[in-house]
């Protein structure tokens, strides 16, 4: 449409919705960081489990507590806003 500038869809979505977008992204990215930290406490946790029983080597208990740090790092990195 004619006339529209860059911040028109944000502004009625603003509107709309009584809150504005970097509210929302804020509770969906922060959701995604609690289930990426659920997640990575289960796998450690299994994996624990898994060690403390002797059905899992040393490598692989490593290996997947390695797993569960990076994934959070990465997670955090791209889903939690630089201020």
């Amino acid at each position: 449409m004619a006339g529209e500038n860059a911040s028109q869809p944000s502004d009625f979505f603003e509107a709309a919705a009584g809150f504005d977008t970097s509210t929302i992204f804020l509770v969906l990215a922060g959701t995604g960081c609690v289930v990426a930290i659920l997640w990575a406490m289960w796998a450690a946790l299994s994996a624990y489990k898994g060690w403390a029983k002797e059905r899992v080597d040393d490598n692989t208990f490593a290996l997947a507590c390695l797993r569960a740090v990076l994934l959070l790092i990465i997670f955090y990195w791209v889903f939690l806003p630089s201020a």
